[in-house]
């Protein structure tokens, strides 16, 4: 059902008419502009009252509520069975559509999670970036990539477990250099039993649960069980261990003696700006925060309800508990279909009038909100900012125009480069450019780099900028460097601003790697010049990885619509350019794909034919 809506400074007698006869059940409600694209998604218990309030106090209404009453033109509803379906509906629209003034959320990667699962004979440990209901055992999500690696790297050390990523072992005459080095137990080589193997197993997960500590009796008793029997090279393996685990713990903070999985969420607003941040506890301990921020409210003002929506998608690991600074009107709602998300109880706690564990955390992300906001609205000038780089890096003159390169590629499948332009400090789209990995075939991220230096900066009457920042260390540095200077280039200012990592169990920040400079040169974490570098670093790589994904969404889709019966190239083409992934088309109802340039109904029904029995077949494990 549909209706064009009023301009934004008088009613439309024909909205007027639609609101009147609009049903009053619940459902769900999509404001479309002039061309049919989805400007915002709603939901409402009560639609006819819902659609109603927008005509009401036009002036009252926030700025970005009415920018997209101006541009909407027609307003479509769907009802479903009550306000849970609504909400899941309200939730999967917003995912498919990506409407401009709803919430939703960019992240230019998920975070990542440690995988073991228990099915396999010798269960691996894998790092991975997207969860799935599949039995396995998901540990995380670590908002920092060197703090997984460094647990990661522990969990080696001290129960041995393999990260090969075979399923099932190949038998091997010689063990890999991972036994060699005394960070795997060997299973390949037949080198420990299954019975040994997922005793450490065991022991790993208790680790990762938080429980280190009552894993340390454990061991220590088993230890002295071991030198009773006169077994002193297995009591020695159990010391050892014992030592490790122990040097882990002292590094580690405490956040909960419960060793639950929480997530803890601040909110700080000010200026018609806001932040949300996120702190992850996991087994009792924080495992990182994010910060999202959010220059503009979106439309109808429930900024908090409608982060939660789209932030607990199903490739994110839940939490038992959230941790919330205010009361929402969907909480109770929002926390049963997360618990059937999850599959167990998912409680949404509402921070007022708690105590203990639940408060200090809850300070503790307040008090983060706040001071990340604080730094938001209150950062250098972008002129500040490149005045500073001029005089951090010895530049002849502040860089106007900043470029940074990228390389993105998953085991050098759909590898791709990308380049983002800065120009005065801010984002230049114009200077944006996209590369199709060509020439390298396989994992060499330099031989990458040197493709897009030498295809962007060759061509002729090529607009050179007053520095060329590369993301990574000094290997990047010098692959581009060389390569600049084989083409003439060599006065090109360049850097590399290497990602803060753990080392040792110690913090190393962003650092920057220059021509000429054997070390890295540190710039103060707070300085104008090296949060600009930042930006232009994360800008570059979430427009790599964006493209990295849409590569690879479109090499599975155009495997899998290949295989549809009675669908030509013509038709395959629309298809591809209208949905991103099958499940976007299986959502798609059979009206919107008989309404595809090109498309009749009997096209579009073969299509929803052909998707049922894909789902039947794979259901039944087909």
């Amino acid at each position: 059902m549909s209706s064009p809506l009023p301009p934004a400074d008088h009613p439309n007698p024909s909205l007027a008419v639609f609101v009147a006869q609009a049903p009053t059940a619940p459902g769900v409600y999509l404001f479309k502009d002039g061309t049919g694209r989805v400007l915002y998604v709603g939901k409402a218990v009560n639609l006819k009252n819902r659609l109603s309030s927008y005509l009401k106090d036009r002036q009252k209404q926030d700025p970005k509520t009415s920018l997209m009453l101006r541009k909407a033109t027609t307003v479509e509803v769907l009802l479903t069975a009550g306000e849970r379906e609504a909400l899941i509906l309200e939730r999967n629209l917003i995912k498919t559509h990506r409407p401009r003034f709803n919430v939703v959320l960019r992240d230019d990667k998920n975070f990542l999670c440690l995988r073991l699962d228990l099915e396999e004979d010798f269960p691996a440990l894998r790092f991975v970036r997207r969860f799935s209901q599949d039995g396995a055992l998901y540990f995380g999500p670590y908002a920092s990539a060197g703090l997984a690696r460094q647990t990661l790297k522990v969990m080696k050390q001290v129960f041995g477990l393999r990260t090969c990523k075979e399923r099932r072992l190949a038998p091997r005459s010689r063990p890999c250099l991972e036994y060699q080095v005394g960070r795997c137990l060997g299973p390949c080589a037949g080198l420990v039993s299954q019975e040994t193997y997922r005793q450490a197993v065991q022991d790993a997960v208790q680790f990762l649960r938080g429980r280190g500590r009552g894993l340390l009796k454990a061991l220590k008793s088993q230890m002295v069980e071991a030198a009773a029997r006169l077994d002193y090279e297995k009591a020695a393996i159990l010391r050892d261990r014992q030592q490790a685990i122990r040097r882990t713990l002292e590094r580690q903070d405490m956040a909960s003696p419960t060793f639950k999985d929480q997530d803890v969420l601040g909110l700080a607003t000010a200026e018609d700006k806001a932040v949300v941040l996120v702190i992850m506890v996991r087994g009792g301990l924080v495992t990182g925060s994010r910060e999202y921020y959010f220059p503009t409210p979106p439309a109808g003002g429930d900024l908090l309800g409608a982060f939660l929506k789209q932030y607990y998608n199903e490739s994110r690991p839940l939490p038992d508990e959230i941790f919330l600074p205010v009361e929402l009107a969907d909480r109770r709602l929002l926390a049963e279909i997360l618990s059937d998300q999850k599959g167990k109880a998912v409680h949404l706690v509402v921070g007022r009038g708690k105590s203990g564990d639940c408060t200090r955390l809850l300070s503790l992300a307040q008090d983060n909100a706040d001071t990340a906001l604080k730094r938001r609205l209150t950062g250098a000038t972008p002129v500040e900012a490149l005045k500073d780089l001029q005089t951090r890096l010895r530049l002849a003159h502040p860089p106007k125009r900043l470029e940074c390169l990228d390389i993105s590629t998953l085991q050098g499948a759909q590898a791709v480069g990308a380049l983002v332009t800065f120009t005065d400090g801010r984002p230049d789209k114009s200077g944006y450019r996209r590369f199709r990995i060509r020439q390298v075939i396989g994992q060499d991220d330099y031989a990458m780099l040197r493709e897009v230096v030498q295809r962007h900066y060759s061509k002729a009457g090529q607009v050179l900028p007053d520095l060329l920042v590369v993301d990574g260390g000094k290997g990047q540095l010098q692959v581009v460097w060389q390569t600049l200077a084989e083409m003439g280039l060599n006065s090109l200012p360049v850097a590399a601003l290497a990602k803060a990592r753990n080392l040792d169990g110690k913090p190393v920040p962003d650092r920057l790697f220059l021509p000429g400079r054997k070390n890295p040169k540190f710039l103060p974490a707070a300085s104008p010049g090296l949060l600009l570098l930042q930006r232009l670093r994360d800008e570059a790589h979430r427009f790599a990885i964006g493209y990295h994904r849409r590569r690879a969404r479109e090499e599975l889709l155009a495997s899998e619509l290949s295989q549809l019966p009675g669908i030509g190239p013509a038709r395959l083409r629309t298809l591809f350019k209208h949905y991103g992934c099958l499940e976007e088309l299986n959502i798609a109802s059979l009206n919107d794909l008989a309404g595809l340039p090109g498309f009749t109904r009997s096209a579009a029904q073969a299509v929803k034919d052909w998707l049922a029995r894909r789902r039947e077949a794979r259901s039944k494990g087909e």
